[in-house]
């Protein structure tokens, strides 16, 4: 209780820190019913332009985007490639913030004017509280002055669904891939044991329970001690046992409170626990990353749990690790691709167990580009970079599929290997990824949902679920409550 009560305590003082950035605002409801009455941008100058196109003149983009990690190179270089292509007309000059921080800093640099972006590229999960702050503003309007229209029909409809924010008839968002925890596999592991992946959550637990008393090992390799675990699949097998994370008339939590939903939790959790707390044990509940990276490179694991955008540094570990192979070798003979689609359900041949739960990069226009020429040029970027295919093949190689089906469509992105070898093997239909949606409580909501996964794990059943549950709702519920006080 003295734990749960600090917790609680940590989470009203980091909200009297954001109060500065309007994180008191009352949102206007995620039913699409939202409207605009006084817009906070503004319009000025005017557009050049040649047989119906706009004519660019040394326009320079600043551009902050969350992307951190091993693909931030592969981003440089796509960045690149753009300004090649338009120089003289366009260039972009890219600066990269770190997830944890993304939120706060980018929200203060815009609400004070200072160093503000004028493009941002980060998780659909946190613009919904930029657009309650006034700090993003819609595309619309620049589309139809400039020509440059950016269609949603060109996009995967579950990610372009939240393009709006709540705000119909707006374009605040241009989604422009999705990504999740995802699933390596050893090739001539499963080769022993019938070389045929599992397709439902008890074919996942027979052939372990095979591999593990077989080879006396642990047959997945994954860190639960890295928040992507709590925070792509717990929620994954959430929404594939027919769960949500909130409810979308008011944000708050109905984790308990709605039965349909408690059931869901529950069987979420079970699914989790029957492969942590099964005889034999069919993977270590507290493993460290790196503890369970090696175990995998070492031949000691069928599966990894693992990020997408780490595919060529595993490649590249595995290969040196067995006397220097090729990385195309090693693709080809050694490391597989899997999806954690239908991994959760307990119930098998439902279609919400197709969903897979995770982040999706948008492109978002500061509130503080007011020339029309710039808006035009962020427009004429984000056009290029979600419906070119080459652009969207590298990306793909970076561990990204593209939200665009125009993308999806050419030569450039279906006949690249780690799209037809991986990217498309780890997102089966993208018709199903689930992003967190148009909460502007999604942190709240994510600290409170990664507790609950580490208080429910640490019970081997199910006995204590429902208290459990209806404690953290509790808990967000009261933050909320204090937000909108």
């Amino acid at each position: 209780m003295k734990k749960k009560l600090l917790s609680l305590i940590f989470a009203f003082v980091c909200i009297f820190a954001f109060a500065g950035c309007g994180r008191g605002t009352t949102p206007s409801g995620g039913d699409g019913s939202g409207t605009i009455k006084n817009p906070w941008w503004t319009t000025e100058g005017t557009l050049e332009q040649e047989d119906g196109k706009v004519v660019f003149d040394e326009v320079e983009i600043d551009l902050t985007t969350v992307v951190n990690g091993e693909d931030l190179a592969a981003f440089n270089q796509i960045i690149a490639q753009f300004n090649a292509e338009y120089r003289g007309k366009i260039s972009v000059i890219s600066t990269s913030v770190n997830q944890a921080n993304f939120e706060t800093t980018v929200a203060q640099q815009i609400a004070n004017d200072s160093n503000a972006p004028d493009l941002i590229m980060s998780h659909q999960k946190g613009h919904k509280s930029f657009v309650e702050n006034k700090l993003i503003q819609p595309f619309n309007e620049t589309m139809e002055q400039s020509g440059i229209e950016i269609s949603l029909n060109d996009y995967a409809a579950g990610l372009a669904q939240y393009s709006n924010l709540g705000y119909e008839g707006y374009t605040f968002g241009i989604p422009a891939d999705a990504q999740s925890m995802v699933i390596y596999y050893n090739k001539n592991m499963l080769a022993r044991y019938g070389n045929k992946l599992p397709q439902t959550h008890a074919e996942l637990i027979e052939l372990c329970d095979e591999v593990a008393q077989a080879e006396n090992i642990k047959p997945i390799a994954v860190s639960t001690s890295l928040e992507f675990f709590p925070d792509y699949v717990f929620p994954t097998a959430i929404v594939q046992n027919g769960g949500s994370l909130y409810d979308t008339e008011n944000y708050y939590a109905n984790w308990a409170s709605d039965p349909a939903n408690l059931q869901a939790f529950k069987d979420a959790a079970q699914s989790l626990r029957d492969i942590f707390y099964h005889t034999p044990a069919l993977a270590d509940l507290n493993k460290g990353e790196s503890e369970a990276l090696n175990n995998f490179l070492n031949d000691k694991a069928l599966f990894y749990f693992g990020m997408p955008w780490n595919l060529n540094s595993l490649v590249e570990s595995y290969a040196q690790g067995h006397g220097n192979l090729t990385m195309d070798a090693v693709k080809e003979n050694y490391i597989g691709a899997a999806s954690v689609a239908n991994m959760f359900a307990l119930e098998s041949g439902t279609e919400d167990g197709n969903k897979i739960f995770g982040d999706s990069h948008f492109f978002a226009m500061s509130k503080t580009v007011t020339d029309v020429n710039k808006k035009a040029a962020i427009c004429e970027f984000i056009k290029w970079f979600t419906q070119t295919g080459s652009v969207g093949a590298a990306w793909a190689e970076a561990g990204h599929i593209s939200a665009s089906t125009i993308i999806a469509n050419t030569a450039e992105y279906t006949e690249n290997s780690v799209v037809t070898d991986y990217i498309t093997r780890f997102y089966p239909d993208l018709n199903y990824f689930v992003c967190a949606g148009n909460t502007p409580y999604y942190s709240d909501m994510a600290t409170q949902m990664r507790a609950l996964f580490v208080d429910l794990m640490a019970e081997s059943t199910g006995a204590k679920d429902e208290a459990i549950i209806t404690s953290a709702q509790d808990d967000l519920n009261a933050i909320i409550d204090f937000i909108l006080m």
